[in-house]
């Protein structure tokens, strides 16, 4: 299993604070990029406060003693800001050091977790450019394959990867094993046997797979839409009934991913599925990519057959891009970024947790530890592509919030069908649901308040369940994609042989690590308050990084 939860936490759980001694008289050298000023904020009428780039002193009015007092930095640009041009905390008034020795984050080691197979995938494959593919498709009239007759045991070459980094295509035999009501599943044939064991399936575990399937598939595209019929050629969207020689019939192709079965561990790729959607376009081949035009998407047989759960709930995660191709590219012409893409799929997977029958440990929740430890490689709206993992992670922690707090399978629905992409279409779904004119800042400032322990906006509660999924028989209740409380200060990761619980906290006066481009954040313990009154100060800095001060 993955990151496997410790149920003792559950009771025990607590936020570790580490604070650090300032020097009262400590300057800095910045240049402000305005003039400094000093504001006042009322402690009682709010649990955060946002600093804009010109203020550089807040005096605090009505804050409770004994309650604890951290900052946060954001950066809201496109950039990463290095860490030695960060704003910096110059002095604090009115607040009690911890005793004992405080735990410096900036001192863990920075190697990532081995890639864990099947939690994280190493593959988002490029938008294929539609104003250049052109270029790169045979434009002359060419026949597409002849219909196939769709029965069990029919032979198709279909072109599969061939290496690690999924960028050779080889052409494969497979062939049919099974047959489903929205898909036909294939098994490369270097990849069967009729006992399944290690890399090779056999017919029975084919068919499980388009029974899983036919079940999921009614119910996800009644939260977010369909796929595409349509495939593209000569600079239009075309029937794809008349080009594909698998009709409009979905295709899940079982082969070993990368081709790595035989190599080490810390070799494998770690893909258990994908989609790419150079299959939507005709006859598409380009530096060794080629398109097997249809609807395509990929599962590992390793997987497949060893670990039906993982697997199953990837292909609820990978059919999800191929809806979201058709919902935002296809339809709508919109370029959405990678984490969006992957949040939606996450959530996809975070919605049919309870109907597939996923343990926590192999669901998207499990993706908290590495958020806990690692929250500040990836931005929340970035997609880092050396620390992919951290981006899944980051992009789920943000959307599985948004789910909790304000309409869950409801709200994803409006994410995933809205004239929107990224940030906005977020914040639309949000105030189009509630009645709301939330800013995405507003939204952010929420999320903030959650990663410290907030109850009132926490992931830690149930989504609501207002959409459901009619089974159309009188002995099933309606599914009502439950996206249930997780709380993330039981997950845990070492610190020095010991266990911490939640987002790591770092020194106030920490300067060792960079702030991340599109909402990376940073936390921060200033101290304990001693006093209703106190002023904190910080050193000027760039129009893209915001500061937060919050009281928990």
């Amino acid at each position: 299993m993955l990151y496997k939860k410790n149920l003792f936490f559950a009771v025990f759980a607590t936020l570790f604070f580490s604070s650090c001694d300032l020097d009262f008289n400590l300057t800095t050298e910045t240049t402000p990029s305005t003039t400094p000023s000093t504001v006042s904020w009322d402690a009682s009428q709010s649990d955060i406060f946002e600093l804009s780039a010109d203020v550089t002193t807040v005096n605090i009015s009505n804050a409770t003693s004994g309650k604890t007092l951290y900052f946060v930095r954001r950066n809201t640009g496109s950039q990463t800001i290095s860490s030695t041009n960060t704003r910096t905390l110059t002095a604090a008034s009115q607040r009690q050091s911890s005793s004992s020795t405080s735990r410096d984050f900036l001192e863990l080691d920075e190697e990532l977790p081995n890639l864990q197979k099947g939690f994280a995938g190493c593959f988002i494959p490029e938008q294929i450019d539609l104003k250049n593919y052109a270029s790169s498709a045979r434009l002359a009239s060419v026949s597409s394959e002849p219909a196939i007759s769709a029965k069990v045991g029919e032979t198709k070459n279909i072109y599969v990867d061939n290496n690690t980094d999924i960028s050779n295509f080889v052409q494969k035999s497979a062939t049919l094993r099974a047959v489903g009501t929205y898909c036909y599943v294939w098994v490369v044939d270097d990849f069967y046997s009729s006992t399944a064991a290690e890399n090779k399936v056999d017919s029975a575990i084919a068919q499980e797979y388009a029974d899983a399937f036919d079940k999921m598939y009614p119910m996800i595209t009644n939260v977010f839409g369909k796929e595409s019929d349509k495939i593209y050629y000569k600079y239009k969207w075309r029937n794809m009934e008349n080009y594909s020689s698998t009709g409009a019939k979905i295709n899940i192709v079982v082969y070993d991913i990368g081709n790595d079965y035989s190599l080490s561990e810390n070799q494998q790729c770690g893909i258990v599925g994908y989609f790419y959607a150079k299959d939507y376009f005709f006859n598409y081949s380009k530096d060794g990519v080629t398109s097997n035009n249809g609807k395509y998407f990929y599962i590992d047989s390793g997987y497949a057959n060893s670990n039906f759960d993982t697997t199953i709930s990837t292909l609820a995660h990978e059919f999800q891009h191929m809806v979201n191709y058709n919902q935002k590219t296809v339809l709508k012409d919109l370029d959405s970024g990678k984490w969006y893409n992957e949040m939606l799929s996450m959530l996809c997977e975070d919605m049919m947790q309870e109907y597939l029958e996923i343990k926590d440990e192999d669901s998207p929740k499990a993706r908290t530890k590495v958020f806990n430890e690692y929250y500040y490689y990836s931005g929340i709206s970035e997609y880092n592509s050396k620390k992919q993992i951290c981006s899944y992670a980051t992009a789920f922690s943000f959307g599985s919030f948004i789910a909790r707090n304000f309409g869950g399978a409801e709200l994803v629905q409006k994410i995933s069908q809205n004239s929107y992409v990224d940030n906005d279409s977020i914040t639309n779904a949000v105030n189009s649901l509630n009645g709301t004119k939330y800013t995405y800042d507003d939204l952010f400032e929420k999320y903030l308040l959650a990663l410290l322990g907030n109850s009132t906006y926490t992931h830690n509660k149930d989504a609501r369940c207002t959409l459901k999924y009619n089974f159309g028989d009188n002995n099933s209740n309606p599914y009502e994609y439950p996206m249930t409380a997780y709380n993330i200060f039981e997950y845990s990761f070492p610190v020095n042989e010991e266990e911490y619980y939640g987002p790591a906290i770092f020194k106030c006066d920490a300067k060792s690590v960079e702030l991340r481009a599109e909402n990376g954040i940073l936390i921060h313990r200033i101290g304990t308050i001693s006093s209703s009154s106190l002023s904190v100060s910080f050193s000027s800095g760039t129009d893209s990084e915001k500061i937060y001060l919050i009281i928990r």
